[in-house]
């Protein structure tokens, strides 16, 4: 059991902004999240773990996106890719059948290989080997459905478990880990929070709060959470951060405004998450 988690959702180059900002602005309201017990991210989520577990500070990481000095993961997610998952997404009322059906979307995947997106993941990464911090980094298996957190302990290399947790179909094919065909966390959850229920005391961000069509929620994850006698509070975008979020969230033009929409955003959280972080 771990006393804090710090649960950062995926959503792609505006969610990385928006929580750098998040972060930021709570650490200049006194509330640094950054000393956590677990660090457990889904997608982009993963890659600003892995960065805040190297050492990275958040007014640095959000000084980075105000001034569009460090582009994650240049990739063209098209319309036509748009289609293909949200035909899978929506075609089912069942959460599981959903992701079944994202799974034979990622394995049907042609043409890019796991190798590729090794290559795309690579250059993200600050570090090569796992950082001595507990890290999850949320994947799902396009053969069984299940999600876990990958770590240090579960026998894979930090490049491929990154790789595995970014590989949203279907841009990108599934990663190969034992038995395992792991992509993006993602297609079950946004945030994947419900699979922090070992630790006591959570803070969750949620760029994303929930998926298309059947998606679990964040808020019901976190509910089910704190009925569960977990200390939780969970922070989502409002209005205007959205709106700076814009259609694509892969449009690197929307960093800057997505990480400022954050930083103004933690002013009116600061008191919720102090009191659930220090007791």
């Amino acid at each position: 059991m771990f006393e804090t988690a710090l649960v950062l959702g995926g959503g792609g180059l505006t969610a990385y902004a928006w929580e750098t900002g998040m972060l930021a602005g709570l650490a200049k309201a006194g509330v640094d999240l950054t000393g956590t017990g677990v660090l457990a991210g889904t997608s982009a989520g993963s890659l600003l773990a892995l960065d805040l577990a190297a050492g990275a500070a958040p007014a640095d990481l959000y000084e980075e996106q105000v001034g569009r000095r460090r582009v994650l993961l240049d990739v063209d997610f098209t319309l036509g890719m748009t289609v293909k998952y949200l035909w899978a997404a929506l075609g089912s009322r069942d959460p599981e059948k959903v992701v079944e059906r994202l799974g034979r979307l990622a394995l049907s995947v042609r043409g890019v290989s796991e190798a590729d997106v090794c290559d795309v993941i690579r250059p993200h990464l600050p570090v090569r080997q796992w950082p001595a911090r507990p890290l999850r980094f949320f994947a799902t298996d396009a053969l069984t459905g299940r999600t876990e957190g990958l770590h240090a302990g579960s026998g894979v290399g930090l490049l491929r478990a990154l790789a595995a947790t970014c590989a949203l179909p279907p841009l990108f094919p599934p990663v190969t880990i034992g038995d395992g065909r792991w992509m993006d966390g993602g297609v079950r959850s946004t945030t994947n929070a419900d699979l922090v229920d070992d630790c006591r005391r959570v803070v969750v961000l949620a760029p994303v709060p929930k998926g298309p069509g059947a998606s679990p929620s964040a808020v019901d994850q976190v509910a089910a959470m704190t009925a569960d006698g977990v200390r939780a509070v969970l922070l989502v975008p409002d209005r205007r951060a959205r709106r700076a979020f814009g259609t694509n969230a892969l449009d690197p033009s929307r960093v800057p405004e997505a990480a400022r929409a954050g930083f103004r955003q933690a002013a009116e959280y600061a008191d919720r998450v102090r009191t659930v972080w220090h007791g």
